[in-house]
């Protein structure tokens, strides 16, 4: 999926950047994803360690996958049997 990305650059970025995608025939796009796939290999490499461990990181989890989602359904089930009770039910036509 693409999204839209704005920012404010450096008008000499901006001209450089038009000069090299020009010689190296490929989009600005192209250009500016490579840039960032780079730029993410060299931190990786480097003494910051792996950015994506780090933040993806955030999903380990002690319980296992079963047992969040029986959680989460619990709680979904709960929440909504708690506003939508059978004396409050509509049948909608």
């Amino acid at each position: 999926m693409q999204k839209i990305f704005s920012t404010r650059l450096n008008e000499a970025t901006l001209n450089e950047m038009e000069r090299v995608t020009r010689k190296l025939g490929m989009s600005k796009r192209q250009f500016l994803e490579e840039a960032i796939q780079l730029r993410v290999e060299r931190l990786s490499r480097d003494e910051h360690g792996d950015v994506w461990g780090e933040t993806l990181g955030a999903w380990q989890r002690r319980e296992s996958g079963a047992t969040t989602i029986r959680r989460a359904r619990r709680a979904f089930r709960h929440a909504f049997e708690r506003r939508h009770g059978a004396r409050d039910a509509r049948v909608h036509r």
